[in-house]
């Protein structure tokens, strides 16, 4: 017994100072970061540091006990904003993998905080809203309005949540133009990158329909139809369509087989379905 009381001040007196030594290399980290422009380098070295740090955490490696609950709610505080910030240091970096794996731990901080809840982060919804972004620009739809249940229906009005929302409509619609025009009007700098990448998933769905409708383009249709800004810009992605680009482009499409529909076979198996559901009424 006497052993137990030693040996858990100890612990806790331990604890608290990796708490502190978090603490300093977390405002070392932010500092750079809050930075114009920031040492991405830099912050990228920090927070391996500091995750490695926050394994060490006393919420991670023992079971707590009453006494250490302010302890515990500072570390849970702390680990949720370098979380947080890791996350949004991966868009800076354009590194959609690290922003997965980054998100899908803070998400957990959100969702569940046991008996130790939380107050409020100012940094949920934009980081939500950058999620749900990021799932339009990969084209996971399913997953797009999976995640999209998980917030609560109060908050879609909330501007980096309604962005989103309001893009997978237009997708849905066809209005290009109007996705085109959402790009300008971003809730925040760091949701740029991801709105770059569904302009180019949706450039690509253009061109693979203008390859089947068309054989050639004059350079003013085709520079609106794909949503470019310049000659130069359609140079390019001619190139890498492979594409003839002069005085109008000219589509250059593989010649496929069409594929055969057994027609004779499905009419065959649907009748088939069809009887022996009737049996089974």
């Amino acid at each position: 017994h006497t052993q137990k009381l030693i040996t858990t001040p100890l612990l806790f007196y331990t604890n608290m100072a990796k708490l502190e030594a978090a603490l300093q290399h977390f405002e070392e980290f932010k500092k750079a970061y809050d930075q114009q422009p920031p040492n991405l380098q830099f912050c990228k070295a920090k927070l391996d540091q500091l995750k490695e740090i926050m394994t060490q955490f006393s919420f991670l490696t023992h079971s707590p006990s009453d006494e250490d609950e302010n302890l515990i709610k500072k570390e849970l505080l702390v680990a949720r904003e370098i979380l947080e910030l890791g996350t949004l240091l991966s868009v800076k970096l354009h590194d959609p993998d690290s922003f997965r794996r980054h998100f899908a731990q803070v998400k957990t901080y959100y969702n569940d905080n046991g008996r130790y809840p939380l107050p409020p982060s100012q940094r949920q919804y934009p980081i939500l809203g950058l999620n749900l972004l990021h799932l339009l620009a990969d084209n996971r739809l399913a997953e797009f309005h999976t995640e999209l249940e998980l917030i609560p229906i109060e908050m879609h009005s909330n501007i980096y949540i309604k962005h989103p929302i309001q893009l997978e409509q237009y997708l849905m619609e066809g209005a290009y133009n109007k996705l085109y025009a959402a790009r300008a009007d971003v809730p925040t700098e760091t949701y740029t990158f991801f709105m770059d990448i569904l302009m180019d998933t949706v450039r690509d769905e253009i061109a693979d329909c203008n390859e089947k409708a068309y054989k050639s383009l004059p350079l003013k249709d085709a520079l609106k139809i794909l949503l470019l800004s310049s000659p130069e810009e359609l140079a390019t992605f001619s190139r890498k369509r492979n594409w003839e680009y002069g005085e109008t482009i000219v589509f250059k499409t593989d010649e496929k087989a069409k594929e055969e529909i057994p027609a004779e076979k499905l009419i065959f198996q649907t009748l088939t379905y069809a009887k022996e559901l009737e049996r089974i009424v």
